[in-house]
């Protein structure tokens, strides 16, 4: 965390001290309640601190040893909490035994508060010397960001600014070119920053391209941190056609994988599957941010040249990369003063349509920009600094701070690197703790907005406020940061909600840089790692690494995050007797060990808030031991794939649970009273574990269920279960075969507003509205005849509609919607509907339709009698 957040955080955890703990502590409350006046006091002279740091070395370094002081106050306070409760935890007799223990440990923290008070003496008299001086902050300001609820930019129907003639060019030189025969390569090259991938996805999303003649498209991002065998994996999984063909993709790459122990021969083969998948097919495909030229060699044979066919390859890169001798390069040009400026109102005023600025604005505004020297990510930025103010003091103070890296000695011309560290200064003390803990993540990596809220609340930095739920708030501060450029959005919901994002590689060098100073972020990949003068509060690993973790830095590790490990062994590349060093682990993020089950030494990490496990190898399912219910302060448990024993688990403060596959018996669980989202369950699961939650009163608010078999009796059971479930907004329901099962196990819910029926069987037939939960405004469903959509127009309060894998029995192929037809639907998504050739609408029909997704749907015409100003996207 940053220094704020450490001093808040050890602040609460006093308070908690004081107030829960009040007998543990009974002899030194007293300097307990000092110690957190101190810190408290302190927070006051960071701010101004912060607004001095970036022309002060000093005040930086004030600030980072403020930042471990903290750290160190929480790590004394919650060893002492472990051990306290460790003899409490014992038998009458060894509790009286234990006294003398006791006593040495309240002797102990009494000492080591008294150091760190010491400590905070200390650069408190700095303070002094520097000048730092007390500045108040509005709650209001805080509140200001977190309740902001301005519509989103992406939202509206953006146009791109500066980037319409590259469109163009790049459309008719190389993908519509019809003389063009076989595999024509263009190259998008350029600096970072200045729009490659933004060109490229305007391409790739491009109407011509979306319903031209391709077969198959794909896109995939290289990267500086790419494996050959991961990027073609992805590749082939996006290139399939549709679900059923996508499985059977993956299991032949499970296939694969477990027959090559050599990584030449699983790449070659994978070469092969890519090039076999391409074969006779029109295809366009881009890779993004591919770095060298021997990244493109790892591709160069699985792409068929095929002259009867006309395919088109896109890559984007900083360097001058050779893919085909006859390819077309463009290189992306920096934007001219007016569209810099036009692009700069677009960011600053994201709810004025009228792309005007105050007079007295201007001055300052061009001024800015002529430090963007016309990179379109670093005018992003700087609106984003501006984002809906026109309070010239500020505009003057954020020219003032751009001007400033001017005089840091050996920086004559604020660059691009100082406008993106000015985007993080600017940030909240929330916002940066939210902003930094991305650092966790790998290169280009598409994160989804759910994992990284799940993350930020098990770090502390979402709590609940009033009505508002960790969501929402979660997804306020997502959107504050889109709002200021400071991430790209991949995908989007129905609904206009963020589904996942990346970072740009200039700003995650800005965040990794601020992550390890501010943070204590240590990120260790290929067998070398950062250093840092500080403890390691978070620990990374990317990619196949022999390095242990040492015991001695263990103890102040609040996080471990490993990546991509697939080639180390089923057990823990650590020895186990280290896993007893990490007793302040908070956050266990484990990507690629092949458990069958945890080992004992895992007992031992009983203060994790968070633990998430993927395999990335097929048939090694995890057992859930009965000893996980020791986690009294477990919050968030995912497991990839998940073997049940039976045996019953206690987890009083589990809010979250998912998994993607699960076998074995039934699951069991006793007093899950604080579960809030339950994901990948099998219908036995639920109807088992549904005694063993809190009903009617249960807070589970998200459910999704994977029906494999089923009978009568289990659907009936399953049902009257859910009916109990009174808080329910969500639910998801998987069927692989006999979908009219599926629709007898909906409850008819008031609370229950997003239902998603996905079936994996044959297509059925809409049943009555009658079926459907009263308040329904978001309905996915998978597989349904979709000749007439009489009865679901039916649905009152219906606003968002997706019909996925569905067919038409009509023989004309068209769908029919009635003049009183959907009163409330606001946007509906056509994923694969191949056989749909045409939709009617009545006079009437569809009223409120603002948004119209069609995806895969070849034979669909243009459609008649729709609302006026609809946007139709193709993506």
């Amino acid at each position: 965390m940053a220094a704020e957040a450490a001093i808040s955080s050890a602040v609460e955890l006093l308070g908690d001290l004081l107030i829960q703990k009040v007998k543990s502590v009974r002899g030194v409350e007293g300097k307990v309640r000092l110690l957190k006046e101190d810190l408290k006091s302190m927070q006051s002279f960071l701010r101004d601190a912060n607004r001095k740091q970036a022309k002060e070395e000093k005040v930086r370094d004030w600030i980072r040893e403020l930042r471990e002081i903290a750290y160190d106050a929480e790590d004394t306070i919650e060893m002492f909490l472990i051990n306290v409760e460790d003899v409490k935890s014992r038998g009458v007799l060894k509790r009286c035994t234990s006294i003398p223990k006791r006593m040495y440990h309240l002797c102990k923290i009494g000492d080591e508060i008294e150091s760190i008070r010491a400590r905070l003496d200390a650069i408190h008299k700095r303070r002094e010397e520097y000048g730092l001086q007390i500045v108040e902050e509005a709650e209001a300001k805080m509140s200001q960001v977190e309740l902001r609820r301005r519509l989103c930019p992406w939202q509206k129907d953006e146009h791109l600014v500066g980037m319409e003639d590259a469109v163009e060019e790049v459309m008719r030189e190389s993908v519509l070119d019809e003389e063009k025969r076989g595999l024509s390569v263009a190259v998008i090259q350029g600096m970072g920053g200045i729009g490659k991938s933004t060109l490229a996805r305007e391409i790739y999303n491009h109407p011509d391209v979306v319903s031209g003649p391709v077969d198959r498209r794909g896109w995939v991002v290289v990267s500086s941190e790419f494996t050959p065998q991961e990027t073609i994996k992805q590749l082939i999984v996006q290139l399939s056609r549709s679900e059923e063909e996508k499985k059977k993709l993956v299991k032949e790459i499970r296939k694969l994988e477990q027959s090559m122990k050599e990584n030449l021969y699983l790449l070659q083969n994978l070469q092969e599957m890519l090039h076999k998948l391409l074969k006779g097919a029109n295809y366009f495909i881009v890779m993004d941010d591919v770095w060298e030229q021997q990244h493109w060699d790892y591709f160069n044979s699985a792409f068929p040249d095929q002259q009867d066919k006309s395919s088109r390859l896109i890559l984007t890169t900083r360097n001058k990369i050779v893919a085909k001798q006859d390819q077309y390069v463009h290189k992306m040009k920096f934007l001219d003063p007016e569209k810099s400026w036009e692009l700069f109102l677009k960011k600053a005023f994201i709810n004025n349509t009228n792309g005007t600025c105050p007079e007295e604005l201007e001055r300052i505004g061009r001024q800015i920009l002529e430090k963007c020297d016309g990179l379109p990510l670093a005018i992003s930025v700087a609106g984003g600094l501006l984002v809906d103010t026109q309070d010239k003091s500020r505009w003057q103070q954020v020219l003032d701070q751009i001007n400033s890296y001017s005089n840091i000695p050996g920086n004559n011309v604020p660059n691009i690197l100082d406008i993106l560290e000015l985007s993080y200064q600017n940030l909240s003390p929330q916002l940066k703790s939210c902003f930094l803990c991305l650092a966790f993540f790998k290169e280009d990596f598409t994160i989804p907005s759910n994992e990284l809220a799940s993350i930020w609340h098990a770090q502390g930095l979402i709590q609940e406020k009033g009505s508002r739920s960790v969501e929402d708030i979660g997804r306020g501060y997502l959107n504050e940061l889109i709002n200021r450029s400071m991430l790209q959005i991949q995908d989007v919901t129905i609904d206009g909600q963020v589904k996942s994002f990346r970072l740009h590689d200039l700003l995650r060098d800005v965040c990794l840089s601020k992550a390890e100073e501010e943070m204590g972020v240590r990120i260790a990949k290929g067998g070398c790692s950062s250093e840092s003068s500080y403890k390691p509060r978070h620990h990374v690993v990317y990619y196949k690494s022999s390095e242990t973790f040492s015991s001695n830095q263990n103890k102040y590790l609040r996080s471990v995050f490993l990546f991509n490990v697939r080639e180390w062994p089923s057990r823990m590349d650590i020895p186990t007797p280290s896993w007893k060093s990490f007793q302040l682990l908070k956050m266990l993020y484990l990507d690629g060990f092949g458990f069958w089950k945890l080992t004992n030494s895992f007992r031992c990490l009983v203060g994790l808030k968070y633990l998430r496990i993927r395999s990335n190898k097929s048939g090694i399912y995890l057992k859930l031991p009965s000893w996980l219910g020791d986690f009294k302060k477990l919050e968030f448990l995912y497991v990839e794939r998940v073997k049940f024993s039976g045996a019953a688990l206690k987890m009083e403060s589990l809010r979250e649970f998912g998994t993607d596959e699960a076998i074995g018996k039934p699951m069991k669980v006793e007093n899950w009273k604080s579960i809030e989202s339950l994901k990948g369950m099998r219908i036995e699961d639920w109807v088992e574990m549904s005694s063993g939650l809190i009903m009617p009163n249960s807070h589970l608010r998200e459910l999704s269920i994977n029906a494999t078999k089923v009978d009568d009796e289990m659907v009936s059971k399953g049902r009257a279960s859910l009916q109990k479930m009174t808080n329910l907004v969500k639910l998801h329901l998987k069927l692989y075969y006999r979908p009219e099962t599926m629709l007898k196990l909906v409850p008819n819910l008031e609370s229950l507003t997003s239902l998603t029926l996905n079936s994996y069987g044959y297509c059925f037939t809409c049943p009555a509205a009658s079926v459907f939960p009263p308040n329904l405004s978001h309905l996915t469903v998978s597989r349904l005849l979709v000749d007439t959509m009489e009865e679901l127009g039916k649905l009152p309060k219906l606003q968002y509609l997706t019909l996925k894998y569905s067919s038409v029995s009509d023989y004309m192929g068209r769908m029919k919607i009635l003049h009183d037809g959907f009163p409330c639907l606001k946007a509906l998504s056509l994923i694969e509907v191949t056989l749909l050739r045409g939709i009617d609408v009545e006079e009437g029909g569809m009223p409120c339709l603002k948004q119209l997704r069609i995806r895969n749907c070849p034979n669909l015409e243009p459609i008649e009698n729709l609302p006026k100003q609809i946007v139709i996207s193709y993506a």
